[in-house]
């Protein structure tokens, strides 16, 4: 009996090898790196817009940090990336950036936001300070040697403040306020392997949402995203990239009647170096 078993187990044993072996041949497949880590630098050009109602809910001026206060519309933006595919069809992603900018200029009109008004022809210094943190979860629909469709949902964290001082005779004026949101976000996204060495992806997102936060706090807006991106597997665990990334963002917020409006729009080519395992 016991040389029966050993017979059996003999025939056996090859036959679940090469099964194990089968289901993990995707983990040598040019998409399915563990893990990832990304540096890029986009250099976007860039739009913001902010709008401060009055206590009294009076509408504030829609004030464009680039073309009313001076701020510069391209910057060099440095970002960070991760992701952790702990599955086949399974993925965890990270990214963050910072952009923090200032800017100076004599106000073309009177401004009004919040309870300040800031009048015509006034020394104006601004700031406008961005933290993003993306956090999200992709489930590939379609994954196989050459080709991965996935989709994903998460939160992008969004930490901004901004502010705004003039200076005149009649003394200083003086604005600053600020909001941390974490905005829910979906996209789809493709890449595809043209050869080992060469990948392409294609990725867009979209999400409008209304939340009540409390009885008397709400939040809304969109949330838009699109990029291009194409990859060499120079080196055996470096990959280089150039593409394009479009972000847009329209955030209103309002307690107690009062209105906050902010959006920023950025695009531009992008550069990455990706370390995988």
């Amino acid at each position: 009996m016991k040389a029966a078993f050993s017979v059996i187990i003999a025939i056996l044993l090859p036959f679940n090898s090469a099964i194990a072996q089968t289901e993990n041949d995707w983990q040598s497949w040019p998409l399915a790196n563990h893990f990832t880590i990304d540096v890029s630098a986009m250099f976007p050009n860039l739009d913001t817009k902010v709008r401060v109602d009055a206590s009294d809910t009076s509408l504030g001026t829609t004030i464009d940090f680039e073309q009313n206060l001076g701020m510069s519309d391209t910057e060099a933006l440095p970002v960070i990336g991760f992701s952790w595919r702990y599955a086949k069809k399974h993925q965890l992603n990270f990214a963050a950036f910072k952009l923090d900018r200032s800017g100076s200029a004599i106000t073309p009109t009177d401004i009004s936001i919040g309870d300040e008004t800031f009048p015509v022809d006034l020394p104006i210094a601004s700031f406008l300070d961005m933290s993003v943190v993306n956090l999200m979860y992709s489930y590939s629909l379609v994954f196989d040697e050459k080709k991965e469709l996935a989709f994903g949902a998460g939160l992008s964290i969004q930490d901004i403040s901004f502010g705004l001082l003039g200076g005149a005779g009649l003394g200083i004026i003086e604005y600053a306020s600020g909001l941390t949101a974490p905005l829910p976000t979906f996209d789809i996204r493709g890449r595809y392997a043209f050869t080992d060495k060469w990948i392409g992806q294609l990725g867009i997102g979209l999400f409008s949402f209304d939340l009540a936060i409390t009885d008397e706090e709400e939040l809304s807006g969109d949330v838009r995203t699109a990029n291009a991106l194409i990859q060499h597997h120079t080196f055996e665990h470096v990959y280089f990239g150039l593409g394009i990334s479009y972000f847009d963002v329209k955030v209103d917020w309002s307690k107690n009647g009062l209105v906050n409006s902010i959006g920023y729009e950025y695009w531009g080519p992008v550069l990455t170096v990706t370390t995988a395992f």
